[in-house]
């Protein structure tokens, strides 16, 4: 079986996934991000009409008290 490990490693470190530095999210900002992930995800995947992504997240920042409820009844 052929060698797959690359001879050649990258010589400058990985970036790092998150943001450093300024603008970076405090810890609390990445914990609220991450739930409102979740739950959007959970929405999209529980939804039978096929909930756009911008969908969830709006229902999430709802059920999560993020954000007022909107009325999307056209006027």
């Amino acid at each position: 079986m052929p060698n797959t490990e690359d001879p050649w490693p990258p010589t400058r470190p990985e970036r790092p996934h998150r943001r450093t530095g300024r603008g970076a999210l405090t810890p609390e900002q990445l914990a609220l991000a991450d739930d409102l992930h979740t739950r959007a995800l959970a929405l999209r995947a529980a939804s039978e009409d096929g909930l756009s992504i911008r969908e969830a997240v709006a229902l999430a920042a709802v059920q999560l008290g993020l954000e007022p409820p909107r009325d999307n009844t056209p006027a």
